[in-house]
């Protein structure tokens, strides 16, 4: 008899899916970067206006109310904006776009590990360049062996350092390549390399609405690009990709740029609070423009997030990554959150993590 696993396409024998879920949800969770300083006011004021009758119908194939929201805040064309469900919808489609077998993939290393799972479930080559030892970029590294599409995250993650513009732009001048710039995290450091991209031969800017905007939960994201890029995008999207109440919500949410500034600020404000008791506690805590602190942990790291986890204090173990050995990433949170990590992780790291 035909199992299912004989059944499994032969190319995908040696893919795992990364996860990120955890089963208990009442876990402190400063483990996956999304907004813990509130939910955006744009929920609440669509809450009371949405007409929940009319969720018999379709939404719009492509989700045209938030894309001309999204082409005016940025001065684009709508036909220059594509919108997906959360930008791993984004990075899926244009590693579908781009790649055939066997085209080469490039990427940092370490970065945010969907690029490389997209290009491998799409069956490319993977080149993985390693970051100098600051964690810079080198671009020439990554476009020495001529790949056909490259994804670099900016700031990084989970370095959390913004990379030399000049570096990137380098990528983008490339010609025989399309070029990925990951904004996730843009919103917290102010940083924008649109410009550059809406001036590249193939650049695509991708963003959220997961993490400043404070709606990870309702999976929205963005690419921005010239029209030529986004109409080939477009071709292997499918339709209705983002629901209608989410899209009405990530519209209202772009109009509150002051709560945006208020979370960023607070943000900010606890990452110093957090990298001073860290470094107390014998961390080495790495420089942050995002809403995460990159820390060496002074005892085994994968050992501390188990313990951790086992306290009800979820932390990204970053031991896999290379050159992070023994690193964990934490979330930014508001005090009380913060102050429960702290209480909890100082017997572990002062005993040994037992």
């Amino acid at each position: 008899m035909t199992s299912i696993g004989d059944l499994r396409r032969r190319t995908y024998e040696e893919l795992t899916r990364p996860s990120y879920s955890l089963s208990r949800r009442d876990m402190v969770l400063l483990n996956d970067n999304a907004n813990l300083f509130g939910v955006n006011p744009a929920v609440q004021e669509i809450l009371e206006e949405f007409d929940f009758s009319r969720l018999w119908a379709y939404p719009s194939e492509s989700s045209d109310v938030l894309r001309h929201r999204i082409a005016s805040e940025y001065g684009l064309s709508p036909e220059e904006v594509l919108v997906g469900n959360g930008s791993d919808e984004i990075l899926d489609i244009s590693a579908k776009s781009f790649i055939n077998p066997g085209d080469l993939f490039s990427s940092p290393s370490p970065t945010f590990s969907m690029y490389k799972f997209y290009a491998n479930l799409n069956m490319a080559r993977i080149s993985e360049k390693l970051l100098r030892p600051d964690f810079s970029l080198d671009a020439q590294a990554m476009l020495s062996e001529s790949p056909k599409l490259v994804a670099v995250c900016q700031p990084n993650n989970p370095t959390a350092n913004l990379f030399d513009q000049g570096e990137i732009r380098k990528l983008l001048a490339w010609k025989g390549c399309a070029v990925i710039v990951d904004e996730a995290y843009s919103d917290f450091c102010g940083s924008s390399m649109l410009s550059e991209v809406m001036n590249s031969n193939a650049g695509i800017d991708v963003r959220t609405f997961s993490k400043g905007y404070g709606i990870a939960g309702l999976r929205a994201g963005y690419a921005m690009a010239r029209k030529e890029v986004i109409d080939e995008l477009r071709r292997v999207r499918t339709p209705f990709g983002v629901n209608s109440f989410t899209e009405a919500i990530a519209a209202r949410a772009m109009d509150h740029k002051a709560w945006v500034d208020e979370v960023v600020s607070k943000m900010r404000s606890e990452r110093s609070y957090l990298a001073s008791r860290l470094e107390t506690l014998g961390f080495k805590v790495y420089p942050s423009c995002c809403n995460f602190l990159l820390c060496k942990s002074p005892v085994d790291g994968p050992n501390l997030v188990a313990a951790l986890r086992d306290k009800g204090v979820a932390i990204r173990d970053c031991n896999p990554y290379p050159l992070l050995e023994n690193h964990v990433r934490i979330t930014i949170a508001p005090r009380s959150m913060l102050d429960i990590l702290l209480e909890r992780l100082g017997p572990l790291v002062s005993g040994g993590s037992k």
